[in-house]
């Protein structure tokens, strides 16, 4: 009888999601909830709700900072929204108001056994879906009195009525509200989800029949994207096709709203942000880059004794958005390219130059800049900027998977996140069919590996002091969760697995074996691991000619009898019981050879 052999299953790190076995023989074919740490996988940290209030909205931009005290604040925006939560976790809306004043007499009218309140206000500029307020003033109309703090116009009657919704029924028909009811229109609510328009105006004159809709449009009307930086203590903040507001966290509670931080400020805003030499980039339409005098968020029009400008970009259609590379160093980029901004002190205060083309950033939140290096999400591949642009390393391991099923029309919602505490890149995508991330993966700067991720998040920052643990919104429940928590998922267990793809016994699976036993090696196990073997006679074929499953106990230190025969085995180790973890090291199979292949 042949002499039993031993084999050391040490795979290299990283997940190689390609279509042929025979090329990612001996590798990881796949892992749910897992990472790469030293070359091993092991299970992610969980997560907790960082804040109980859900926001109003997809919570899609994220920004954490603190202030002088070292008290923490949290700023999202949504298509509805923008919010920022204290020290103390509360949730507070800073939305800002387009436009506050007081309304005309009686301007409310309803009907008896209706909710529906109409109101007169003359040019009122708003649309179904905008958010008022009615703040003081209001007298009993109907029986009812509409002071409301917050309600979503239901209907636009004409240029100058609309309707909104009441919480109770009028008990009469009447006109009425008084002679002073003031006002507080909030900035339009934007579109919730990229869409092409296909109405009047689109295409060129004479394509199609005239009055109907188009089956084809270049026109993407953009979601609604909440550029969020801060510059000192102060929240800057501003959405795609809007201004810049500006939200100063010391103020005592209740808090105001956010305000426009100048009249003169460009009211064209694409992105925004904030450089290290306090320079607010203002990423305009038209390709122009624009920034108010050094130190300043007033002084916005260039003249010889400040050191404010404007530069036209020329690669690409519009500008999407920017991020501080290092000291002195900053990058934006387009849709079709990346230009570098170097801080020269001279009269053109920065130097630009185009450092990429054909790596256009396909979301404003689809970047991140760590350690001076940008890593960013193209139209077809995932980059980075390190001097000179080019595929981040390996993304070859996994780009396939990504783009086969990343919907396109969808790019806006993708977004990148970094964890700190394991120095990792979160980029995360929509599937076709769906309209928030719904997959995503990881890459791991140190070990320059990937991972895949079953699950999405809608966008996401972290404090860099203090607690540095990534808060991320969710799409289904418009909550945010504070990621490298526990074990769990907010309560619920979370499941891990590594599977190993088919693992030749022998070189070229010339020779059958019998895997007697497996000497497992896992470290720090949280309950029970269930570990699959099976064997193949071909390292591409989909028959299993045997398997056996063991539960493995934490306290189980024997040796696992497997007895699977077949020239190549593959290995699938997963735990989901509440609290679980393991971290994988490196288990010995103890094989018997038995012949040659025929």
């Amino acid at each position: 009888m042949p002499e039993i052999e031993e084999l050391v299953i040490s795979p290299p790190a990283g997940v190689v999601k390609i279509d042929s076995l025979r090329e990612i023989e001996g590798r990881w074919q796949d892992t749910s909830n897992a990472r790469f740490v030293k070359r091993l996988p092991q299970k992610i940290g969980g997560w907790i709700k960082g804040f109980v209030t859900a926001t109003l909205g997809v919570p899609r931009s994220h920004h954490a900072w603190r202030d002088r005290s070292f008290n923490a604040f949290y700023a999202v925006g949504t298509y509805i929204k923008l919010y920022v939560y204290d020290q103390n976790g509360a949730q507070n809306d800073i939305t800002p108001y387009r436009v506050q004043g007081t309304l005309g007499a009686n301007p409310f009218s309803v009907t008896a056994g209706s909710n529906v309140v109409t109101v007169t206000h003359t040019a009122h500029g708003l649309s179904a879906g905008d958010m008022i307020a009615f703040l003081i003033g209001a007298t009993a109309v109907g029986g009812i009195t509409p002071n409301v703090s917050q309600v979503q116009v239901a209907s636009i009657v004409d240029a100058d009525h609309y309707t909104f919704l009441f919480t109770s029924n009028a008990t009469s028909t009447a006109t009425g509200g008084g002679a002073s009811v003031t006002y507080g229109y909030e900035v339009p609510v934007g579109v919730e989800l990229g869409t092409y328009g296909y109405g009047w105006g689109v295409g060129g004159w004479g394509l199609g029949t005239w009055g109907t809709a188009r089956s084809f449009s270049t026109l993407y009307i953009e979601p609604r994207i909440w550029s969020l930086d801060h510059f000192g203590v102060l929240l800057l903040a501003a959405y795609n096709g809007g201004s810049i507001y500006q939200f100063d966290p010391t103020q005592l509670q209740p808090w105001p709203r956010a305000t426009i931080v100048d009249a003169s400020a460009p009211t064209n805003v694409r992105a925004m942000f904030v450089t290290n030499e306090r320079f607010v980039f203002a990423l305009l339409d038209g390709m122009q880059v624009a920034w108010p005098s050094q130190g300043t968020l007033t002084d916005w029009t260039p003249t010889i004794t400040n050191t404010a400008n404007v530069r036209t970009l020329t690669e690409g259609t519009k500008l999407v958005a920017g991020r501080v590379l290092s000291d002195f160093q900053c990058v934006v980029w387009t849709d079709a390219a990346i230009y570098l901004f170097q801080y020269t002190g001279s009269t053109f205060v920065y130097s630009s130059s185009m450092v990429g083309k054909d790596c256009g950033l396909i979301s404003p939140n689809g970047c991140i800049t760590v350690g001076g290096i940008a890593f960013w999400i193209g139209q077809d591949n995932l980059w980075m900027f390190s001097g000179t642009v080019q595929p981040i390393p390996n993304v070859e391991d996994i780009r396939k998977w990504i783009y086969d099923q990343l919907d396109i029309n969808m790019g806006y919602q993708c977004n990148a996140q970094y964890n700190p505490k394991y120095h990792e890149i979160w980029f995360f995508f929509t599937a076709n069919g769906q309209t928030s991330p719904s997959f995503g993966v990881i890459f791991s700067i140190n070990e320059q590996c990937w991972a895949p991720l079953y699950w999405g998040r809608a966008g996401g920052s972290h404090f860099t002091q203090g607690d540095t643990s990534p808060y991320m919104g969710d799409a289904a429940t418009n909550l945010i969760y504070q990621h490298e928590k526990g074990l769990d998922a907010d309560g619920s267990p979370l499941s891990y697995s590594f599977s190993l793809a088919p693992y030749g016994l022998s070189k070229g699976g010339r020779h059958s074996y019998v895997v007697e036993y497996l000497v497992n090696d896992f470290k720090d196990q949280i309950g029970n691991v269930t570990q699959t073997v099976y064997s193949y006679d071909r390292v591409d074929e989909t028959t299993i000619l045997d398997s056996s499953t063991d539960t493995i106990s934490p306290t189980n230190s024997e040796p696992v009898d497997v007895r699977v025969s077949g020239r190549y085995v593959a290995v699938t180790i997963a735990g989901s019981s509440l609290g679980c973890y393991a971290r994988l090291g490196e288990p010995v199979a103890f094989i018997r050879r038995m012949g040659d292949r025929s």
